[in-house]
This record gives structure tokens, C-alpha cells and sequence, in this order.
């Protein structure tokens, strides 16, 4: 199913600017853009965070984020006028180029809780 374009944005460039991300991992649920990034340690995942939340800052446009101790869901939409937009487009770009600056990892290399080793 097409995802609904924000009104006002070019149809043909957005519809080709999900099909791009959907190549590179991101999910299109709900007419949203979802991406969960793993990084290493929980100290990556929140540098990850605030440079997302940086940018949107300066560009008025905030994403959903989900973090926990190794993960980092974003999620990116327009909600006026509702449906995706360029700026969406754009964001989960740069989200894509931070997190390959700051260093994404497998699932498989994030440390896992436990019990503590016992100091007897």
C-alpha cells in the first residue's frame, strides 16, 4: 500500500525517497518511517539521540524515539498536514549517516544482562 503524501509534496520524489530507505532498513508502518539502530554501548545510543534531536531541533521537525540500553527506534512523519513529507525524507537520511558515523553493530555484539559474577 502507498504510503499517504503530506499535502503539498512532490508525489513521484517521495514515493522514490521511501523506496530508497526501505532498501536500506527502514520499515514503512502505520505511514510512518521506523528504523531501529543497534549500537555497542548505551553511551553510543544516546550520542545517536541527541545529534538526531539536534538536527531536528534546527530544522523544526521531531521524530519519535525509542531508546533502550542497546537500541534506538526512530521514527519519522509529518503530522501538518499529516502524511510523509520531504523533510522526513531527509531526516532519516541523516539518521542513516550518523549512525554509520558513530558505529551501528549487530544485535549479536550488544552486551547482554545477566547475573552479576559472584566476588566470593
Amino acid at each position: 500500500m502507498p504510503p499517504k503524501i503530506s499535502e503539498g509534496q512532490n508525489e513521484a520524489a517521495i514515493n522514490a525517497g521511501v523506496d530508497a530507505l526501505l532498501g536500506k532498513g527502514w520499515n514503512l508502518v502505520n505511514n510512518q518511517l521506523e528504523k531501529n539502530y543497534v549500537f555497542k554501548t548505551y553511551t553510543k545510543v544516546s550520542d545517536m539521540h541527541h545529534v538526531i534531536a539536534t538536527r531536528a531541533k534546527s530544522v523544526n521537525h521531531h521524530p519519535t524515539m525509542i531508546s533502550t540500553m542497546s537500541t534506538l527506534k526512530v521514527i519519522w512523519t509529518t503530522h501538518k498536514p499529516p502524511g510523509l513529507s520531504n523533510k522526513d525524507i531527509q531526516m532519516a537520511d541523516y539518521c542513516d549517516e550518523q549512525a554509520s558515523s558513530i558505529g551501528t553493530v549487530e544485535p549479536s555484539e550488544t552486551p547482554q544482562c545477566g547475573p552479576t559474577p559472584s566476588t566470593m
